[in-house]
């Protein structure tokens, strides 16, 4: 208890000190100086080095790991019997892989292409063809019978059956 009541003093001291170094920090006249946001720029710089570091650097260390440990494709005999693919012919790695994974095959592009020219040249003769035929038909003064639509049957077939059952009705003897 005389210990406290000795420490009383230093307490009181302290107390004080604390006190004046806050009035002190509160008597000044400090300022928030107005200035536009930096918030955007840094925005932007985080995801510039977010990028770089989620896909730059990853795509260049495969790259470089694909030339370091399996190198260029080398030129070497083909052995008999066997045909090769067609991503074979590439040099590079990456481009096999590319070449073999995610695009098509230059022979399937090539047959597509001449699909494509076949059925446009079958639409140019098509429509040739229906010129010279109204050509004909106004030179000859015919009739437009190249319009013909065939009739609807699903009709015709309800009508005869519901005249059969009519003539089933009239008859008064049934047949044996």
């Amino acid at each position: 208890m005389t210990l406290l009541s000795k420490l009383r003093p230093l307490f009181k001291h302290l107390k004080s000190v604390s006190r004046a170094a806050t009035n002190r920090q509160m008597s000044e006249h400090r300022t928030l100086s107005l200035e536009p946001s930096r918030f955007q720029w840094t925005k932007f710089k985080d995801y510039i080095h977010f990028y770089v570091l989620l896909g730059i650097i990853p795509c260049s260390l495969f790259v470089t790991g694909m030339n370091v440990f399996i190198g260029p494709g080398t030129l070497s005999e083909i052995p008999e019997g066997y045909t090769p693919k067609y991503w074979e012919y590439y040099k590079n790695p990456v481009t096999r892989f590319l070449t073999r994974y995610l695009f098509n095959n230059p022979q399937q592009d090539y047959e597509k292409f001449l699909t494509y020219i076949f059925v446009e040249h079958e639409k140019i003769r098509l429509r040739q063809l229906e010129k010279e035929i109204v050509q004909k038909m106004g030179e000859r003064f015919d009739y437009q019978a190249y319009y013909f639509r065939p009739p609807a049957v699903k009709y015709y077939r309800l009508v005869r059956e519901g005249s059969d059952e009519v003539e089933k009705l009239d008859d008064p003897l049934p047949k044996e």
